[in-house]
């Protein structure tokens, strides 16, 4: 299952909060926190754009993951 790494970063740039990524993207804080916990039910790329370029990103590599899916293995 693909997965955001959007909490990881925020966590390795001190400097950065959900907020301010709110206020930098124009993205509903509420959304934001959605994306960040994994909880979102569907990524608009509207938004993974303009998250991948507030953070600086230099490869999707970074805002992604891959993790097996616990459910399929049952």
């Amino acid at each position: 299952m693909l997965r955001l790494k959007i909490h990881k970063i925020l966590e390795d740039k001190p400097d950065w909060t959900m907020y301010k990524l709110h206020m930098k993207t124009g993205i509903r804080p509420n959304t934001i926190s959605d994306l960040a916990n994994n909880k979102a039910k569907a990524w608009s790329p509207d938004n993974l754009n303009k998250i991948y370029k507030a953070l600086g990103l230099k490869s999707v590599d970074d805002l992604f993951e891959y993790v097996e899916d616990m459910e399929q293995e049952e």
